[in-house]
């Protein structure tokens, strides 16, 4: 008679023990998925505020470039600057993933003004006199900085979105992907040749 009570008892307990070793497993796939999501918020979140950054510190440039860039020159970087601002207003806010027209704004936007300063930023170094050139020494260290801080930025980004898209296609993390419906998300990385280094981006190349 103990015995037959004991059987009972025993699948009962496998049963439980199952079920609580099944719920870990799909509470551990979700929450994987879900850090991972949080991860690509919170790096996209750095990346606009690298941004941000160096479109704050170019008011300083402009006012130096005034004293030696013709007029059309500024007019034009400042139209960019502007333009750049209204593009990361757009961006800041987004709680979902980036769709591609997006982000492809803000790669054209952050091109352009690279460019523009690419052009601007020698020419300006050789004008100044000595008065303004520690001045520009300045900005200069402080703008490499903000630069090369970009270019982490954006590669966290693209990283942290890999390995997600990783993880929604390979087994069996697929599953719990396909099960709560992180395959949905639709995270684009932004183009490897954007936000470089500012020796990547600025200083001639060597041949």
């Amino acid at each position: 008679m103990p015995d037959q009570l004991s059987l009972p008892r025993f699948i009962g307990f496998c049963l439980v023990t199952l079920g609580i070793i099944l719920f870990c497993v799909v509470l551990g796939g979700y929450t994987s998925f879900w850090r991972a999501q949080n991860r690509i918020k919170a790096s996209i979140e750095y990346l606009t505020d690298a941004c941000k950054y160096r479109v704050d510190l170019l008011p300083e440039f402009v006012e130096m470039a005034k004293k030696t860039e013709p007029q059309a020159s500024i007019l034009v970087l400042n139209q960019t600057i502007e333009k750049t601002k209204s593009i990361l207003q757009q961006v800041i806010p987004q709680k979902k993933p980036l769709e591609n027209d997006l982000i492809k704004k803000l790669e054209i936007s952050q091109e352009e003004l690279t460019r523009q300063l690419k052009d601007l930023l020698p020419q300006l170094e050789i004008s100044l006199d000595k008065k303004d050139s520690q001045q520009f020494k300045d900005f200069k260290k402080e703008f490499i900085s903000l630069q090369d801080h970009l270019f982490v930025t954006r590669k966290r980004y693209n990283d942290e979105v890999d390995y997600f898209i990783t993880r929604t296609i390979e087994f069996p993390s697929s599953v719990f992907a396909k099960l709560f419906g992180f395959n949905k998300l639709n995270y684009i990385k932004i183009s490897k040749d954007v936000l470089l280094p500012y020796h990547m981006a600025f200083e001639p190349k060597t041949s």
